[in-house]
Formats: structure tokens, sequence, C-alpha cells
């Protein structure tokens, strides 16, 4: 029960600094494009909270995320409206900020990645293939809620989405989703195991940043 308890409070706390993180990105996005507020804050909103969203409608999670806890909509806003008067201050320190939307992407990824778990186990029809379907959908849960408000921030902004050019950024949540799917299937999920996997995550992606680290690209025309 400590690890329980512990485990709910730092995730919540980590989880609060993500879509803040996520929150100015889309602020910042939005502000080059020239939008009025309205438009900032909106393109705000949907990228801190958008992952989540599309997640738990394609699992059929109820109630939304936001909608039980709408103080985090009131966190978005404060952000964005926050990162509207702090903005060039941000893009001088652009490295800093990816380091915290890097913490952001693997919290996301690892809460993403135990509600797909959860679901799989009492979803999936064949009882032999319940091992595999809780891994498939963790590891799809742990990417589309990692990556899915960045996506849609980005095509609304009419840019080429970040995570399908950038550092190796969907290879991040995946591995955390599958070193998570791990920890549940052996019963050693606890706050120790998850901090480790948070860690590891957060290292691959600080590496990705700072090396330039990326998937090979595939290049049609010369």
């Amino acid at each position: 029960m400590y690890f329980l308890v512990d485990k709910v409070i730092v995730f919540q706390i980590l989880y609060v600094i993500g879509i803040t993180a996520e929150s100015m990105s889309g602020t910042i996005s939005a502000g080059k494009k020239n939008m009025d507020i309205f438009g900032i804050v909106t393109i705000a909103t949907i990228t801190a909270l958008g992952g989540g969203t599309v997640r738990d409608v394609l699992l059929g999670y109820y109630p939304l995320t936001w909608v039980m806890y709408p103080e985090y909509i009131l966190v978005t806003f404060i952000a964005s409206i926050l990162a509207i008067f702090i903005a060039r201050h941000i893009v001088k320190r652009h490295k800093f900020f990816l380091i915290v939307d890097a913490l952001g992407l693997v919290t996301f990824a690892y809460l993403g990645s135990d509600i797909g778990y959860s679901v799989a186990q009492h979803a999936v029809s064949n009882d032999h293939f319940m091992i595999f379907g809780s891994f498939i959908i963790a590891v799809l849960m742990a990417i589309i809620t990692g990556v899915s408000g960045g996506v849609l921030r980005d095509v609304l902004c009419n840019d080429v989405p970040l995570v399908f050019q950038a550092e190796l950024y969907a290879l991040v949540a995946a591995l955390v989703g599958i070193l998570h799917a791990l920890t549940l299937y052996f019963k050693m999920d606890n706050l120790i195991s998850a901090l480790i996997i948070i860690s590891i995550g957060f290292a691959l992606r600080l590496c990705a940043i700072y090396k330039n680290w990326h998937l090979p690209k595939v290049k049609y025309f010369s």
C-alpha cells in the first residue's frame, strides 16, 4: 500500500508537469502561426490532453481523464496563458524545453501502457492470445498516449508532425510501454520499477536530443 500511494502521488505530479510542458509547446506552435488567443489556448489544450483522449476513446475507457478531473483543463489553460508571456524565453531555451517535454513523453507513455494493459486483460476474448494481446495493446497505447497530442498539434498548425521527423520519440514511448508491460506481467509493478522505467526512457530521449539520434530515413529523391 505504501508503494501504491506513493506511486499515485508521484505520477500525478509528473502528469501535471507533462501536460504543462505540452500545453506550452502547443502555445508556441500556435503563436508561430499568428493565431489569436482562442486558437492558441485551443491548440494548447488539445496538445496537452489529446493523447490521453485519443487513447481513452479508442479503448472505450470512460469517463475521459479530463472529464473526471476537470482541474487538468485549468492547468493547461494557465500554462498556455503563462507561455504567451514568456514565449521568447522558452524559445531561447529550446533544449531545456525539450527536456521537460521528454519527461512528459515518458510519463504519458507509462500511464498509457498501464491503462492499455489493464483494459486488454479484461477485453481479449481468446485466452491463448491474452499475454500477446496485453503486451501489444500496452505498447500501442504507450505510443498513442505519448505522441498523439503532438501529432494533433502539428496537423492543426499545418506542420509535418514532429514525431515523424525528429530524434527518437515514438521508439522511446514504445520502450517504456514494453518495460512496463513486463513489470505488470511479472507482478513487479511498484514505485521503484516505475521510476526505473521512467529514468531509462528519459535518459534515452535525452541521448537522442543531444546526440541527434534518428531512425533511418528513406529518401526517394536525391
